[in-house]
């Protein structure tokens, strides 16, 4: 069926045309070019000048019954040519797979579907052969054939052992090698290697390389896949840290509707603002459509300063990237070059980041270079070499917990080109309309048993719709003292004189008057002693600074230094009394000093960094070990006062406990499901209560108090 909409031509002499004609079938499309010829005889046709004015669109639609693209063919031993049964047959990074037969036959179908008109990369894999990979272009065929024959693996299956202990090293080693391969976001913390012991490493602990004996076995429980990785290489190293090979996707098999409901939304939220969608907006150019703003960083920009808000470094630093300029036809109707030779810096604003890189900008932050200055890339926003791209920021920190399969369908996050974007009539808004809502409270509730001598305490952090919040709490449990007035007896003065009776020979002195310089008392706050405390009026001659330039010049014996973290970033770090840092240098959170925002831990010190000098009220330090702190204070602490909490804060009532401190945890997770149980032993009879302190993943504050009797 040839559809024709606003069509008008005025031609003469002989004119070469081309139409680019879309067919369009069941899940498959295929472009392709047809040339019109219209030849006007000379001897015929008698005109001096020619024009042609071509306002149209031609588009060419028809149904294709069995278009879809069947990949058949055979498996077998290259040696001795025999079937191999159950072999995986899949298209790399997709979750489309098969197996072969009991004779070794397979099909694989809808090739195509998510490289419409481009390439695939075909994957067959079975124990004890190498792993055969082979790209195949979309050459507009029903069906294609590929017989493969597979290689013994140098490795036979005996060889393939396994160690039952693995040493302190490896255990660090794979610490290292989880952050960066799995990744460190709420995605990475539910997501879990199944068989971790079929890794390896090479090197020390600073810098090694990993390899794995068979198939690294991956469930991703929030995006609802599992996943087989067959790792390829992996590095790591204190600047930089890379892997690649192959995955196939496994979707879980889920029957209720909510679970499915919720599994949709996650994968939807792990693709917006992920490398596939911005090449992929980037390639169509609809960047501003898709929600991303795109600077071209200024290569000639040398001053050394951090900023923490955007607004300063626009013309200066950072200039708008023209993504039209910057876009050319690829080699491939599908496909298109990117011409980008320096560094780009890219706001995702489909997201909100409360505490990020800069304040009058809270969005999550990129930055991009592409090796050469150019790259090629699909309309789908697939880069044709994966090796052509450098990241960091918020989009190198997805690392396998944000994955998603190539073939993977996103919903449009804008209009398309077929419907029209209708906006509201500019009336004037209510005051209702315009109020500012507070964001809800979380809800905490508390539920307590008992086994034997200890007492278990199950708490739980939901959003008010019932949705579970990750986030870090403390727990305390305080005996509960009910005080009673005691008898105080007293005589009245009007009626009793009291009589002193002076020696005799009794000498009088005279008066000595002793003038003491008194010490200067030291500041004490609910966190105990506090060592150094910078006050606002010391704050004043910093200018464009931040809390870390703060710390530097107005704390001594606070070092701050340059470092990588574990996924092989550059980031800042701090030492106190030369103890431990805050990055995270081994596996342990114990090495770092705690970190604190109006007494409430925050988590690093990137977090206090991005809190502009001028909101903060004072710097308190505590350069010794405190047993309020907990564990986490063994370094030190440093808390960060805003004089916004100082003006929120009210004339507080308060009540002196004297019941002994059974029991305090100062720093417990909370889980995917929002939950974290407590357990410790508690004398019988008595009366206590227990308080929760916490903040959750996106920086909202909660507490809860419960009395048991």
């Amino acid at each position: 069926m040839f559809v024709l909409h606003n069509c008008m031509l005025t031609a003469s002499h002989f004119v070469h045309m081309h139409f680019i004609i879309r067919i369009y079938g069941n899940n498959a499309w295929q472009q392709v070019h047809v040339q019109i010829v219209l030849k006007a005889l000379m001897n015929k046709i008698k005109v001096q000048k020619f024009s042609l004015l071509i306002t149209c669109i031609l588009v060419v639609a028809f149904k294709v019954i069995g278009q879809q693209r069947v990949l058949v063919g055979n498996v077998t031993d290259s040696k001795t040519n025999e079937s191999i049964q159950f072999a995986s047959v899949y298209i790399n990074n997709t979750s489309n797979s098969t197996e072969t037969d009991s004779t070794g036959k397979y099909q694989l179908r809808n090739v195509f579907n998510h490289q419409r008109g481009g390439s695939v990369e075909i994957v067959v894999s079975s124990l004890g052969y190498t792993t055969f990979r082979q790209k195949i272009l979309d050459k507009l065929q029903d069906t294609i054939m590929l017989n493969i024959a597979l290689f013994a693996s140098p490795q036979t299956i005996s060889e393939v052992s396994v160690k039952g202990k693995r040493d302190q090293k490896w255990l660090r080693q794979y610490k290292k090698f989880e952050s960066a391969f799995v990744g460190v976001n709420q995605n990475a913390r539910a997501t879990k290697i199944l068989n971790p012991w079929v890794i390896d490493f090479e090197g020390d602990i600073s810098a090694f390389s990993a390899s794995a004996q068979t198939i690294i076995e991956i469930e991703n429980k929030p995006l609802g896949y599992k996943i087989f990785f067959e790792l390829q290489r992996f590095s790591f190293s204190p600047t930089q840290s890379s892997f690649s090979g192959l995955a196939r996707f496994e979707k879980f098999k889920i029957t209720d509707e909510e679970q499915k409901k919720k599994l949709e939304e996650n994968r939807q939220k792990a693709y917006e603002g992920s490398e596939r969608h911005f090449f992929k907006a980037l390639a169509q150019q609809r960047l501003k459509q898709e929600g991303f703003v795109v600077y071209e960083v200024n290569p000639n920009y040398n001053e050394k300063t951090s900023f923490s808000h955007l607004s300063p470094q626009l013309g200066k630093r950072l200039f708008p990237f023209n993504d039209t300029s910057a876009i050319k036809m690829g080699r491939f109707p599908s496909s298109k070059e990117i011409m980008a030779p320096n560094e780009l810096e890219i706001l995702n604003t489909n997201s909100i980041n409360r505490i990020g890189t800069y304040q009058d900008a809270p969005f999550p932050v990129s930055w991009l270079r592409i090796k050469g200055g150019k790259a090629e890339v699909t309309t789908t926003g697939l880069l044709f070499d994966t090796n052509s791209s450098e990241w960091a920021g918020d989009i190198a920190e997805r690392r396998i917990a944000n994955m998603l399969p190539l073939d993977y369908e996103p919903e449009p996050l804008m209009e398309n080109n077929h419907w029209k974007l209708f906006l509201p009539k500019n009336t004037p808004e209510t005051q209702s309309k315009s109020a500012l809502e507070p964001e809800p409270a979380p809800l905490v509730s508390i539920k307590h048993t008992f086994e034997e001598d200890t007492v278990v305490f199950r708490i739980q952090v939901k959003r008010p719709d019932g949705e579970p919040l990750r986030g870090r709490l403390s727990v305390a449990v305080i005996e509960d003292i009910q005080h009673e007035l005691n008898r105080l007896d007293t005589f009245d003065l009007s009626t009793d004189t009291l009589q002193i009776k002076r020696e005799k020979n009794a000498v009088t002195l005279e008066e000595v008057k002793i003038k003491v310089k008194r010490n200067k008392k030291a500041s004490h706050t609910l966190l105990g002693k506090v060592d150094y405390v910078i006050d606002s009026e010391n704050l004043k001659d910093i200018i464009s600074g931040n809390v870390i330039t703060a710390l530097q010049s107005k704390v001594p014996g606070i070092e701050i230094f340059e470092t990588t973290d574990n996924a092989g970033f550059s980031r800042k770090g701090i030492r106190i009394r030369g103890g431990g840092n805050s990055l995270q240098r081994s596996s342990s959170v114990e090495d770092e000093p705690l970190f604190l925002l109006d007494g409430i831990p925050l988590g690093t010190l990137q977090s206090l960094n991005a809190i502009p000098i001028s909101d903060v009220l004072q710097i308190e330090v505590i350069k010794s070990a405190n047993s309020f702190l907990g564990s986490r204070g063994k370094n030190g602490a440093i808390n960060v006062v805003t004089k916004r909490a100082a003006a929120n804060s009210t004339s507080p009532t308060a009540s002196i406990n004297e019941g002994k401190l059974f029991f305090w945890q100062p720093s417990t997770d909370l889980s995917t499901q929002g939950e974290a149980v407590v357990r410790f032993a508690l004398p019988k009879g008595i009366k206590y209560y227990i308080t929760v302190n916490g903040i959750t993943s996106e920086n909202q504050p909660f507490t809860k108090e419960i009395w048991v009797y």
